[in-house]
């Protein structure tokens, strides 16, 4: 441990003998030169924590694009149930249109036979009161004054 104290202080004070014989002039040079080098170190680190900077502010704006590209992805998808939904609905309401208009077509034919049905009732009604109604009013036939002759 002696011995490197010993060699810390011989090397110090080589040090200061050398830079005592160093002309002033050289001195000077080396410091403006240190100096013209700090400034650019000093510089070069603006622009670098500037450069940091705007890195950093683009990798924000990836990471947002990023995101939004996500969700953008996600409302897709969304869209694309919710369209594979409404076809499906869409399908099924033609399927059920085309019932109804089956039903509609049976309604009518039913309306139809219903309306000759109904004809054919009131003529045969008809019919009954007209073979009813002679015979019962046979006598009062000629006094009813309506030009007719019974068979």
């Amino acid at each position: 441990m002696r011995s490197l104290g010993f060699a810390m202080a011989t090397a110090v004070a080589w040090l200061a003998t050398g830079c005592a014989r160093i002309p002033p002039e050289r001195l000077e040079a080396q410091v403006l030169e240190t100096l013209h080098w700090q400034r650019q170190y000093e510089a070069e680190r603006e622009r670098m924590e500037s450069v940091a900077v705007k890195l950093a502010a683009l990798e924000a704006a990836i990471e947002r694009l990023k995101q939004e590209r996500a969700e953008a992805e996600q409302g897709r998808a969304a869209l694309m149930e919710e369209l594979a939904r409404t076809e499906a609905d869409r399908h099924a309401l033609e399927e059920h249109n085309t019932q109804l208009l089956a039903r509609e077509r049976e309604l009518n034919e039913l309306r139809e036979m219903h309306e000759q049905l109904s004809d054919v009732f009131y003529e045969s009604a008809l019919e009954r009161a007209r073979r009813r109604l002679p015979s019962a009013r046979q006598p009062d036939a000629p006094a009813a004054g309506d030009g007719t002759a019974a068979p």
